[in-house]
Formats: C-alpha cells, structure tokens, sequence
C-alpha cells in the first residue's frame, strides 16, 4: 500500500512538472496574452496554447501575419485537438510598412477553414525546438487566396530562391517535420497573378490525401516523394474561368492526379467563346480565328512533380489527347494584323523561360472543322479532317536535350472531308529555331469533284466542271521569310470554271464563262501526267507576308505549287496569303 502511494505521488509530481513546464515555459509567449476568462479551470491551458500559435504565426511570417479562431479543443487523453473557424490574415499596418522598406514578399495570402481536426499530437512538439510529429491532419472547408504581384526590388531574392530547395524555403526553424497523414476536404484555392484587382483563377471542390510526409535533409532531393510525402492523391473539380483577353471561358470537369504514379488524367475540357459570332468580331480589331474545342479525356504520364514543384522545369514522358473536336470559325472580311517574325510552334517554346522536355504527344480519333466566311464569293467554305492521328516527338526548350536531338517532329493523318487519306509531317530545327527553319511533307490521296467543289466554290471561287484528282505529294522547306517547295499532283481531265459573286442576289454567284473558256483553251494544263508523259514535278516559291502566319506561310506554299503545277497564276482566285 504504501509502494502504491509513492508511485502516486510521484506520478502526480512528474505531471505537474510537466504541466508547470509546458504552461510557463513551453508555451511563454512575448505579444499574445493568454485570455483567461475562456479557460474552464487550472488546468485548462486552450487560452494558452491559443495564445502560442498566434505568437507562432507572428513571428514566423515577420509580423506579416495574424492568427484567429473560434475555438480549440485539446483532448489530451486521444492527443487530439479541434480547431474551428480559423483564418491567417494580413496585417494591414505591417505590409504596408514591409512595403515601404521594400521587404514585402511577392506571394501574399489569405488562409481560413470551417474545421481542422489534429491525431497523435506529442508532447515532444511542445518540448523540441528541432522535431515536430503528429499522425493525421483533417481539413475542412479550407480557402486558401494567393496573391502574387512582382516586385522590382525582389529581384535579387527571386534569384536567391531559384536556387534553395523546397525544403530549404521551409525548414529555417526545425530540423524535422513528420506527418502520418494530411487530408483536405472540399478546398478552394483562388489565384490572383496580378495582385488583388486581377481575375481571379479559382479551383474549387479540391480533395488532397497525402500520406507518410517528412520533411528533413534525407528526404529534400528524394525525387520518390511528392512535397516530401510518398503518396499523394489531388482531385478537383468543375475548373473553370476565362482566357486573359476574356474573349474565351474555359472548363474542366475534373482533374486527379497521383503523384505516386506520376501521372494526371483531366476529363470533359472545354474552350468555348464567350460571345456569339457577331458580338466576338465586333470586339476584334483585326483577322483572327474564333475556336470552339472539346477535349473528353487528357492523360500525362511520368510526370517530375519534384522539379515541376521546386519551379525548375515542366518534365513528362507523354500526354495522351483522345478524341479532340475543334472547330474553327475566321471571317476573311476583317482587316489583317501584322504577324511578328518568329511566331513560328518551335520559336514560341524555345522563348519559353520554363525548361520543358515532353518526349511525346499523341493525339488519338481527333475531328476539325474548319469554317471561313469569304467576302469575293459571300458564302461560307467548310473543311472537315476526321479521324486525326498524330505523334509530336521531343517537345522541348533545354539546350542540353536540343543538343542531342536537335529535331521536334509532327507525324499526323487523317480524312479529308469525310473520305480522302491524308498525311502531314512537319520537322522543326530547336537548333536553328531563330532562322524559323522547317520542312513539311503532304500526301493526299484521290479527291473526287463531287468532294472538292463544296470546298472550291465558296473558298477558291472555281468548281471542277471536270476531272478528278489521282494523289498529290508536296515536300516544303521554309524559314522565317520564305517557303521553298517541289511536288506534283497527279489529275486528268480537268476543266476549270470560274465563279464571281452576284450583287443583285444576297449569296449568289455567277459563271465566268469567257474567260474560263480561254482559261482552260490556253493556260490550264489539263492533265498530268500529259499522255504519253512522264509526270511532272513542280518547283516552286512563297514569300511570306507581314500577315503570314506559320500556317499561311505553309499552305501558302502548297498552294502556290498546285496553281503552277496547273498553269494558273499566283493570283488565281480571292484568296490571299
């Protein structure tokens, strides 16, 4: 009995030890009083523990920023605790003071949560100033704002940070941060990339499970884990906003990513005009396309979420489109803009600031259709391509991969209109990328009248009266200036008439008769091979335009090469380039 006594008063003496310990020791804070008046007894120490996570949050972030909450609730025997309606605000008098010094960081934030439940908290979290652990993280409600606007004089720091680590950013006052489990229910997370008065980009419906997290010097450059734990799981849903012009919104129903897999899968993504036809043209000011794009399903596998998180590249071994439709409306009516030299796919990525490497893109059962309302004719031409397969090979920016594959290849085909085989190969030079050096090979299978006049009235102004199309076989070299090409297209029998637009009937058009008569009699060769001739291969030249795009400067080629393999000039038709 009496062995029982002292071991009881010995237990009492080490807990009140302990309790003396963390209560005036352990949890001393400078700017925070503990209020009192909320404690339910002696031994309630929430107005203290309270108290210290403010002094935490102060001191951590420089006075920048303050703590809140309703309530917490400590459960000692399950050491567990329950937070409820927090926030992390700013500090109005600190950031402008930061400001003013030229100490504000570029990144602000805004943190609040409905509840925030806590498992396996040790009393070693109160006593170490190096360790921390605790089991599972609960998170409900949490709506996180990020407002990110540079400042010039965090120019220097930005450099800094470019070269710390992750962990290095995080660990400035432990050594070790341990996490069994960290679950996040029904998140928001609202971007502002140009401080507050910009749009906002917004997640919603954001679901994190992320397991095993430990943050200390073994794990920052373990490339296995994803933000240091070895499973993570990300889920959002109904993403949606609008394009930086707010000429587009943009959707997707959901995208869920598994770091452990290294993989993200988005589903049901959209592009889609914000305004009718008419009401998107009038906010035009000069030529530009209108798109209309629906994407089921987009995968990317092999994923470095490591360096995608640290800011230092953008890595994946595939991306996967499946069963793409676009649709793309340009009204040849408005006036053309001036196109910048070295606009070109490949200068675009290569002025990038990013390193990017993805080794492939494959798009699978793509459909385009391809709309152009044309003035001379007042009608508009429809092209359809269905069924479109392609693979992008070697999509990258990073001098050292350039330098052991200097190639970025496009492999694709399809059906023209519905029927006809087709295939287009492009090769982009990532080495001579600022001369805008690449080659394009075409082969288009036979094309009846039937198909191509649909096409040819309303775009070209002319329809085949008669004769149709064996195969065309095209091979362009171009740059930033010129387009340089030799092909033939193989036909027989062709008989060319000319249309022109009616002005006493809204849509209407009119035979060119004469002078297609004198057309076809004396400048259209009418087949080719000539009989008894082996077929002819053209050689021919496009110069670009000030208004050129990349795919003006394409098929402005091809088309040059098809008018003198024909016998027509340059200037046949409305069309201009």
């Amino acid at each position: 009995m009496k062995k029982i006594y002292i071991i009881s008063i010995a237990i009492i003496v080490v807990l009140s030890g302990a309790y003396l310990y963390v209560r005036f020791d352990a949890l001393k804070v400078k700017d925070y009083k503990p209020d009192e008046s909320k404690s339910t007894s002696v031994a309630d120490m929430r107005p203290a523990i309270i108290a210290k996570l403010q002094q935490l949050v102060k001191d951590g972030s420089g006075g920048l920023y303050r703590l809140t909450l309703d309530t917490l609730n400590v459960h000692l025997l399950s050491s567990s605790a329950d937070i409820a309606n927090a926030s992390i605000m700013l500090d109005s008098s600190k950031l402008n003071a930061l400001d003013s010094a030229h100490k504000l960081p570029d990144d602000l934030f805004k943190i609040s949560f409905s509840t925030l439940h806590i498992d396996g908290i040790e009393l070693s979290n109160f006593t170490s100033k190096d360790n921390f652990s605790l089991g599972k993280i609960s998170i409900t409600n949490p709506v996180i704002k990020i407002f990110h606007k540079e400042k010039w004089y965090n120019q220097g720091i930005r450099k800094m940070n470019d070269t710390l680590t992750l962990y290095q950013k995080i660990m400035k006052k432990a050594r070790s941060i341990s996490i069994d489990t960290i679950e996040v229910i029904n998140g928001t997370l609202i971007s502002y990339e140009d401080g507050e008065s910009s749009k906002p980009n917004t997640f919603n419906n954001i679901s994190i499970k992320i397991n095993n997290v430990l943050i200390d010097s073994s794990t920052q450059y373990d490339t296995k884990r994803f933000l240091f734990a070895k499973q993570a799981f990300f889920l959002t849903k109904n993403y949606s906003g609008r394009t930086a012009d707010s000429l587009y919104f943009y959707k997707c129903r959901s995208i869920n990513i598994s770091a452990t897999e290294h993989s993200m899968v988005a589903k049901d993504i959209e592009l889609v005009p914000r305004y009718s036809r008419q009401k998107f043209e009038s906010r035009l000011s000069a030529r530009q396309a209108m798109f209309d794009i629906t994407i089921p399903t987009i995968t990317l596998s092999g994923i470095d979420w490591w360096n995608f998180t640290n800011r230092k590249n953008i890595i994946a071994d595939e991306v996967v489109i499946n069963n793409l439709t676009c649709k793309i409306f340009l009204d040849r009516s408005l006036p053309f803009r001036k196109i910048k030299v070295d606009n070109y796919p490949d200068q675009l990525l290569m002025r990038m600031t990013r390193p990017v490497l993805v080794k492939k893109l494959r798009v699978t059962h793509a459909n385009l259709g391809y709309n152009e309302y044309n003035p001379g004719m007042d009608k508009i031409a429809t092209i359809y391509i269905d069924d479109m397969n392609g693979d992008v090979a070697n999509i990258t920016n990073m001098k050292s991969r350039v330098k052991a594959n200097r190639y970025l290849t496009v492999k694709s085909s399809g059906l023209f209109m519905h029927s006809v085989p087709m295939k287009v190969d492009f090769s982009f030079d990532l080495l001579k990328y600022k001369n805008g050096n690449f080659t394009t090979d075409l082969h288009v299978g036979a094309i009846d009248k039937d198909i191509l006049n649909p096409v040819a009235r309303t775009s070209g102004g002319f329809f085949l009266k008669k004769g149709s199309i064996q195969k065309g076989v095209v091979h362009v070299e171009g740059d930033n200036f010129k387009g340089n090409g030799h092909g033939q297209v193989l036909y027989k029998n062709l008989y060319m008439v000319g249309l022109k637009k009616d002005k006493d009937k809204p849509g209407g058009v009119k035979k060119k008769s004469v002078l297609s008569f004198i057309g076809n009699l004396l400048l259209i060769k009418n087949n080719n091979p000539p009989k008894g001739e082996e077929p002819k291969m053209i050689d021919f030249t496009f110069k670009r335009k000030s208004t050129s795009t990349f795919l003006n400067v394409v098929w402005g080629t091809i088309f040059t090469g098809i008018l003198k393999t024909i016998g027509l000039p340059p200037t046949f038709g409305n069309k201009k380039y």
